[in-house]
């Protein structure tokens, strides 16, 4: 390791880079060619001597200093930023700090003596090449001053460098938001909380008790002064108090955290570590003030890094945090369904489920956008509601609200469907709605938490909500949904990603419904299909905007949706009752313009892959290809399945009851086919016995595995797997119909929906047709073009 490593460090942990940057530039090695002042005390300051007091300016030695870094301000010429550094610790400090050619502390302290003569000096010394252990001590030197001060928040941690001028002018500090940050915060305070044994419940009130204590300007400015452990914790205790008493909470609520921390105050191993020290209560404090509390200040963001964090935190403290039902609602989401909703100043914004508060904060920074400072003010104290029965995510959801200088905090920690609670929040006027409610409960469904909602609104309020697909399909909670369309109308539902809330596995739809209107089924309801919002997975970051398309995409999804238009591939509308789907998926057209002769020569290879790899076919051609006209997709004509084929359910048989086979004989064996989207759908082979076949020259398709496969021989089935026959079906134009049934399918069904024969018998495809009769596909046709495709000869 060499001292190379520790300016790579800081400048990552600034996020500046050498010469210019947005917040000012940044000079190597004392090389400040431009700024003759700066260069006059350099040289005065000569090469740093061995052995020099702070207050002795006789040992300058030749030529100039150099600091690592020299750093200039925009926002303020007159301070500067200086930073020495040593690869290790051990050259740190002296004693005496009279050291300064060997010690990182004693030669930034020496440079600064002389630049004070010109400037404000923030000197930083830092030494070490991990960022782990990295020991750094911070100092400001005023202008013309003669003793200098030691910035104690700044011990140990590197901040950018307008927080350090931010610092100095006891202003809050502000940083953008960064998920890796975030991330490795939350692990490295988890980490830390878990060697001191703290319980499960207790961590997150811990964390968010001294976020709501940064908070309070008095305790930022004093906490670091404090030297004993009890002092630390009994001014941590009397700040919350004093923030939630400013925020109309409850008496017991604020009496649960002020006896969590009562427990906390009385654990021995943290009392054990000396302030100061990682690990130690002020450590806490720390991390939280400068790394994540300056993301929730940040004023160019509405993002919920609180809750983000808070996710994160619990996430590594307990199961991924499912013990405390935390499911975080993706911030873009959040933001798309504020948009969808028209939310602006005068909105007045209920979430009956609020968690952590996403959808309150991201509400409300879209209502300040519009709003002069008298009108943020209100907002803050009459515009925003929330609801949340745990006391944690309660807690949370205060936090987060309190942080952001909201000075009431409209959140009640009781059940939404409480009716005196419902008969208060009605009395407020709420027009707008926000929701992700919990999925999966054993005593309530999904929509009744949206029904809830939709009743405390006024009249034409509008919502917007998330909930799993299962709720709109229409097989299930049909009586939920009957008295939804009876006293509500259904606006919008939009089909999202099937991984949006990577890694919980679930596919959800965003609804948008109009309050207090009953439906009028002779009215279309508008469906979008936003399958792809332009994220990706990242390893370690979970689903990111990489590429920086998602705005671009959300305008569209609201462009489509604002002006009602109908586009194939992308939206769809229809008149909807209870019995309906409620799915873009069900109504969407698709565009077989797009298909191409590679679609269909990859569906000959993975079935002639199949077919090589039980050593049913070899490669040798036996006839020549016939050539066959153009794919023409603009005059295919649409077909209804039920025109080609008569579907029916296979008779299923469980693997349990079945022999598998492998080096058997082809007398003694018979595929098996499941609900795979493998292998040509062919779990694995097992004795023949006496069971009802299926085939051959049939096609299958397995309801959640979501792909068509043609089948020469006959089979047996697992569950749930539709059976499609035809008298004029043969392999060739077999492979043509399993690659226009299987174009686009996985954009259509997935897990959450599923290929069901009643879904099978309504499905329509469009195909060559006879140019005699446009009502009977063109069998010929599909058999010659498979048979002129490369590999066409050889299946």
């Amino acid at each position: 390791m060499i001292e190379q490593f520790t300016e790579s460090i800081t400048l990552q942990e600034m996020k500046a880079e050498l010469g210019e940057n947005l917040f000012g530039f940044v000079y190597p090695q004392g090389d400040v060619y431009n700024i003759d002042k700066a260069q006059m005390c350099l040289k005065r300051s000569g090469g740093k001597p061995k052995v020099c007091n702070i207050e002795d300016y006789s040992l300058g030695g030749n030529g100039k200093g150099k600091p690592e870094y020299f750093i200039t301000l925009n926002c303020d010429s007159n301070t500067i930023i200086i930073v020495e550094c040593k690869k290790s610790s051990k050259y740190h400090a002296s004693e005496q700090r009279n050291h300064p050619k060997d010690y990182a502390v004693d030669g930034v302290l020496y440079y600064a003596k002389y630049l004070k003569d010109e400037y404000n000096v923030i000197a930083i010394a830092i030494s070490g090449t991990s960022k782990d252990k990295l020991k750094v001590n911070t100092f400001y030197w005023p202008k013309n001053v003669l003793i200098y001060s030691e910035l104690k928040k700044a011990t140990d941690i590197i901040l950018e460098p307008e927080n350090y001028y931010r610092l100095i002018k006891g202003e809050r500090l502000q940083k953008e938001y960064s998920l890796q940050e975030i991330r490795n915060t939350a692990v490295l305070l988890h980490e830390e909380l878990r060697t001191i044994k703290m319980t499960e419940r207790n961590k997150p009130i811990f964390i968010s008790g001294i976020l709501i204590a940064l908070n309070n300007d008095d305790f930022c400015n004093d906490w670091h002064n404090y030297t004993k452990f009890n002092s630390v914790v009994t001014n941590l205790i009397s700040t919350i108090n004093i923030q939630l008493d400013n925020s109309d909470i409850s008496k017991d609520k604020i009496d649960n955290i002020k006896n969590a921390f009562n427990i906390i105050k009385n654990n021995e191993k943290l009392k054990a570590i000396p302030l100061g020290q990682v690990g130690s209560i002020t450590w806490y404090i720390e991390q939280l003030e400068l790394k994540i509390k300056p993301m929730m200040d940040y004023t160019e963001t509405t993002l919920d890094a609180l809750g983000v964090f808070y996710h994160e935190f619990v996430k590594y403290s307990n199961s991924d945090g499912n013990n405390l039902g935390m499911v975080l609602t993706p911030q873009h989401l959040c933001e798309f369904m504020c948009e969808l909703v028209n939310v602006n100043k005068n909105s007045k914004v209920l979430d009956i489920c609020c968690g952590s508060g996403s959808f309150l904060v991201s509400a409300m920074g879209k209502m300040f956008k519009s709003a002069n400072p008298t009108e943020i003010e209100f907002i803050k104290k009459n515009s925003l509601f929330g609801v949340e029965i745990d006391p944690e995510l309660f807690t949370l959801a205060i936090t987060n609200m309190i942080v952001r200088h909201d000075g009431k905090s409209n959140i009640y920690n009781k059940d939404c469907f409480d009716n005196k609670l419902k008969k208060d929040l009605k009395e407020k006027n709420i027009n707008i709605g926000l929701l992700n409610p919990p999925y999966s409960q054993k005593d309530v469904c999904e929509l009744e938490f949206v029904e809830q909602l939709l009743d405390i609104l006024i009249v034409g309020g509008k919502a917007a909500v998330v909930v799993p697909m299962s709720s709109a399909i229409g097989t299930k909670f049909k009586e939920v949904r009957e008295r939804l369309l009876k006293k509500h109308t259904l606006k919008a539902v939009f089909s999202m990603p099937d991984d949006i809330f990577y890694p919980t596995a679930t596919n959800v739809c965003v609804m948008v419904w109009e309050a207090h209107t009953p439906h009028n089924s002779s009215v279309e309801t508008f469906f979008g299909y936003c399958k792809d919002d332009g994220f990706v997975k990242r390893k370690k970051l979970g689903r990111v905007d990489a590429y920086g398309k998602w705005e671009k995409i959300k305008n569209e999804w609201l462009r489509l949706y604002r002006n009602k238009i109908i586009e194939t591939d992308k939206s769809a509308s229809h008149c909807i009752t209870e019995n309906d789907e409620w799915l873009c998926e069900a109504y969407m057209k698709i565009d077989y313009k797009k298909i191409t002769k590679n679609y269909f020569v990859d569906t000959l290879r993975k079935y002639l892959s199949f077919k090589i790899s039980l050593g049913l076919t070899d490669c040798n051609s036996k006839f020549v290809p016939k050539s066959s006209d153009p794919l023409d997709t603009t005059k295919w004509q649409e077909f209804n399945v039920l025109d080609l084929f008569s579907p029916y359910l296979a008779k299923a048989y469980h693997k349990n009851y079945l022999i598998p086979l492998d080096n058997f004989s082809e007398q003694e064996k018979i595929e098996y086919v499941t609900r795979t989207g493998l292998n040509n759908g062919v779990d694995c082979y097992v004795l023949k016995e006496d069971f009802k076949t299926e085939g051959p020259n049939t096609i299958t398709v397995g309801a959640e595995g979501v792909t068509f496969f043609y089948h020469e021989n006959s089979f047996i089935c697992g569950n749930k797997v539709s059976i499609l026959k035809n008298h004029c079906l043969n392999k060739y134009n077999a492979m043509f119909l399993i690659s226009v049934l299987n174009y686009k399918l996985k954009d259509i069904y997935n897990y959450g929906r599923a290929i069901v024969l009643n879904k099978l018998q309504k499905m329509t495809i469009e195909l060559p047709a006879l140019s005699t009769d446009k009502t009977k596909p063109d069998w010929e046709f599909m058999e010659n073009y498979i048979k002129s495709l490369p590999y066409g000869d050889r299946i």
